[in-house]
């Protein structure tokens, strides 16, 4: 039998080839795969029942690096071929349409999407050699229709120039700091326009008074793993405000709160217990809730979907999600919930329910019934 020696020259050059057909052949050879580490995404809606997913990943060979000088060691984290992919993608056919290349000058950092009124916004925030930047594209076509210079032409509170960028999914909004010492302006992607803080932002929506409900889970009594479920009702300016009040403790603040206010009410929805339960995404429909199934070091996370009336329409149990969702601190610090609980977001158009778990992937669930129709690692 021959035998074949190779040198370290051999392999090194045997390395570069299988990294360069990992990086350049592979891709060309699976078009819908969708690569790097998930960042965020959006759901641009296309009918009544589903939609296309906007997603946006990481893309760059990341290591970490190690200096040494007298007196001084550091480790920090860099990159080699900086870059965003954000794709477009019909979970449908399970099929990318289309893919967004978007090169970054280092690691990406506090990065996201969102999607307004036909407008698909990416927004970063700097980190050393790179700048924050907005860039907006055409949810039609995917054709980029603004990059960071045109969106500050377009509001003249910007108009020093952009230092920091924050994007806010929960209000829809983005908040920026200028060069000419600007401090947390806030743009609403609903009204596009810029607020000179977060809280003249609020003073805004504080004038929409039209009825409206809203869920809320709150801790039952002293037990704050045991949150309970209710609906207030009343003008949508004093839910915003007695939001968080209502939050800290069923008993007294609530019977306090719906005395002194005139068509102000809350009810208990159905005779359920959330354990370490957050409400994830709410609309007219009901709520979608994410708890647990015990308290401890070890625990299984569920998703809940409830209707107006509190009523579970369907459940879905840790064996149909990630397993890296499982609490187990045993194993690792980082799962338990108030450590975690930041990297999961769940997004809904039409029938389409997605579970987002950052730098993991998607699940797509129907609305209706709860069953899995997709996934995207």
């Amino acid at each position: 039998m021959p035998i074949f020696r190779i040198g370290c020259t051999g392999v090194i050059l045997v390395l570069i080839l299988v990294a360069g057909g990992y990086f350049f052949l592979y891709p060309i050879l699976t078009p819908d795969r969708i690569r790097g580490d998930l960042i965020d995404c959006v759901i641009v809606p296309q009918n009544a029942e589903t939609g296309r997913l906007w997603i946006l990943t990481d893309g760059s060979f990341n290591y970490i690096s190690s200096t040494k000088t007298p007196g001084r060691y550091s480790i920090g984290r860099k990159c080699l071929s900086c870059k965003a992919w954000i794709y477009e993608y019909d979970p449908v056919r399970e099929k990318v349409i289309r893919k967004i290349k978007v090169k970054y000058d280092d690691i990406i950092m506090n990065a996201g999407i969102l999607y307004s009124k036909g407008t698909v916004y990416h927004v970063a925030d700097a980190y050393r050699k790179g700048e924050a930047r907005v860039l907006l594209y055409d949810a039609a076509t995917g054709t980029m229709v603004g990059d960071t210079k045109s969106f500050i032409s377009r509001h003249p509170e910007l108009s020093g120039g952009i230092t920091k960028a924050r994007l806010d999914k929960n209000n829809r909004t983005m908040e920026f700091d200028t060069r000419d010492g600007k401090t947390n302006l806030v743009y609403s992607s609903e009204d596009e326009r810029v607020y000179p803080s977060y809280s003249s932002f609020l003073d805004e929506q504080r004038k929409d008074t039209r009825e409206t409900d809203m869920f809320f889970l709150c801790s039952e009594d002293s037990h704050d793993a045991r949150k309970l479920l209710y609906r207030a009702t009343g003008p949508r300016r004093q839910l915003l405000d007695r939001r968080s009040a209502l939050e800290r403790n069923c008993s007294g603040n609530m019977k306090h709160i719906t005395r002194h206010i005139k068509g102000f009410t809350t009810q208990r929805m159905q005779d359920l217990v959330f354990l370490q339960g957050m409400i994830y995404h709410q609309d007219d429909e009901g709520a979608i809730i994410i708890h647990l199934n015990q308290t401890g070091r070890k625990a299984d996370r569920i998703i809940t979907c409830v209707d107006h009336d509190g009523k579970i329409k369907w459940t879905v149990p840790q064996s149909e999600l990630f397993d890296q969702l499982k609490i187990d601190e045993d194993r690792d610090v980082m799962t338990r919930v108030d450590l975690s609980k930041d990297k999961i977001a769940v997004l809904r158009s039409g029938n389409m329910v997605v579970l987002e778990v950052y730098q993991l992937g998607l699940i797509g669930f129907d609305h209706k019934t709860g069953k899995k129709i997709f996934t995207v690692n």
